[in-house]
């Protein structure tokens, strides 16, 4: 799983959602799908772009974590991947 560390980025920033988009020059709702942790694709000149406003690298703005066993197990038991 992909977790995303822009909350807190933007918090040291005093940035809004709004805000960051505005400045990263991206759609509103990718930066509600990323602060969210539910963003299943995202474009990757949006990505350079946040990092850009928000003076990161791409590590700190995303981090592989390893997915919660209690979620590995239903998908075994449903047989989804």
């Amino acid at each position: 799983m992909i977790r995303s560390h822009l909350t807190d980025l933007m918090l040291r920033h005093q940035l809004r959602p709004t805000e960051l988009a505005r400045l990263a020059q991206v759609n509103r709702s990718t930066v509600a799908a990323l602060t969210r942790d539910r963003a299943t694709r995202v474009d990757l000149t949006a990505l350079e772009r946040i990092c850009t406003v928000l003076g990161c690298g791409l590590g700190d703005l995303l981090e592989i974590v390893p997915d919660d066993p209690a979620q590995g197990s239903q998908a075994q038991s449903t047989g989804a991947f």
